[in-house]
């Protein structure tokens, strides 16, 4: 059989595993599948050899049992023939499988894994995924989504960069298919391209909205000087304006070492404490801090600030949803210290399903690729013309991440949980949403 693009390596799995095809090597993931079905084969000696996946179609030289029924390539897509007649859902997934970054890669791999274990356990039988490697380029991408029109596809899902994205929706665009994307950049949103993702500043914003509930009117900063520190920065200067407060100090470095991180803590600490003499009263000159690091980074920066006199239990230390790792809990200054982060409740079956499925925790991404299957699978199903409004439902969708719901701009409202470091374990302080919020 021979595919749209020969050049673009592509799989197809469906949702049912009724015509095993021989092992083949994915274009990029090494997996074991859930459920493997077997079958006999037959052997090609050039081939490499691979876990067997189930109703793969590779468009790379491929061989199929004899007794595998042919495939139908219509003017509406490639067609598994034990799906021949039935109202297929038609998903594809661009993921940069043989991109030059070794991290990419792996996340690529990881959320492949997630897309498949969300395939095999919907219920029903109707979904096909299209899987198309876009090298981590642009070029890759707008290739990769052209081939998934070429055969299709009804919902694109992905890419992760936001370069990527944009060229990819280009090609998505003209036929009016909806893209949900894993890129957390909110300048690549728009109507009909989407992010499955939790950008930053939607982290700041819950953070920010909590602790103003908590009394707090003065803020202070004090982040990398990178893109993502300036991009916080901005998202937080916004959020704390919309709740009426004022930063009242800043500070940025450049680097993650602890030496340059030594001078900008003194300086907000003497800040602070100068504020509080000429105030002469019990009010802080700045009563919470964001602090959006995570790692060794953050296990840095932390106990600078009590070091130089700033007390962890009147000033609240506050993150975004870098601080959810284990080792954040395991620093004394960051006891009491509070954080915007997904509903972890909401994420426990699919880790522990994962796990078993595939021997290995998930990546950062891989339930953004699960829950973009889902929802692509709902978005899929019927008339065309309504797609976007689908995507656009004012009720939302509840997934492993919890709460999702998109507005036109195609920037994602999530309902994020606020937790509290406390007793060495992550404790909830204000749960994530379960729906959208009540108009007001």
């Amino acid at each position: 059989m021979k595919s749209a693009v020969a050049a673009l390596t592509a799989l197809m799995l469906s949702a049912c595993t009724t015509v095993p095809l021989d092992p083949q090597p994915l274009p990029g993931p090494s997996t074991q599948s859930p459920q493997q079905p077997t079958g006999p084969t037959q052997t090609d000696p050039t081939a490499p050899t691979g876990p067997l996946q189930p109703d793969v179609v590779v468009d790379a030289p491929i061989v199929v049992p004899d007794h595998a029924a042919p495939f139908y390539n219509n003017r509406d897509g490639i067609t598994l023939p034990h799906m021949a007649g039935r109202d297929i859902k038609r998903l594809a997934l661009l993921l940069p499988f043989s991109a030059q970054s070794p991290r990419l890669r792996d996340e690529a791999n990881s959320m492949f894994q997630a897309a498949e274990l969300a395939l095999f356990q919907r219920p029903d039988a109707d979904v096909v995924l299209t899987v198309l490697d876009t090298k981590g380029t642009e070029d890759g991408a707008r290739s990769a989504a052209r081939a998934a029109l070429q055969q299709g596809a009804d919902v694109i899902l992905g890419p992760i960069i936001a370069g990527n994205v944009r060229a990819a929706s280009q090609e998505a665009a003209r036929s009016g298919t909806p893209l949900l994307s894993f890129s957390n950049d909110q300048s690549v949103a728009a109507r009909g391209r989407y992010l499955v993702s939790f950008p930053p500043e939607a982290e700041v914003d819950r953070i920010v909205a909590y602790a103003a509930t908590e009394g707090v009117q003065n803020f202070a900063f004090f982040g990398p000087d990178d893109a993502y520190g300036r991009r916080v920065r901005r998202a937080y200067e916004a959020a704390v304006a919309r709740v009426g407060g004022e930063i009242t100090a800043a500070e940025m470095y450049k680097g993650d070492d602890i030496s340059v991180m030594q001078e900008p803590a003194r300086r907000l600490a003497e800040y602070h404490a100068e504020g509080r003499a000429a105030r002469d009263i019990s009010r802080d000159s700045f009563e919470a801090i964001l602090l959006p690091e995570g790692g060794t980074a953050l296990r840095s920066l932390a106990p600078l600030l009590p070091f130089y006199g700033i007390d962890p239990s009147r000033v609240l230390f506050m993150g975004t949803s870098r601080w959810d790792n284990n080792d954040t809990v395991r620093e004394p200054a960051l006891r009491g210290g509070v954080f915007a982060a997904s509903d972890k409740e909401a994420r426990e079956t699919f880790l522990s399903d994962f796990e078993r499925a595939f021997g290995t925790e998930p990546s950062s991404l891989a339930s953004l690729a699960y829950d973009a299957v889902q929802l692509g699978s709902i978005v899929a199903d019927g008339d065309p013309r309504e797609r976007i409004a689908r995507v656009e439902s004012p009720l939302g969708f509840y997934g492993t991440d919890g709460y999702l719901r998109f507005g036109p701009d195609g920037r994602p409202e999530r309902g994020l949980a606020v937790y509290r470091i406390r007793d060495g374990q992550f404790r909830v302080i204000d749960p994530a949403p379960l729906g959208p919020a009540p108009e007001s």
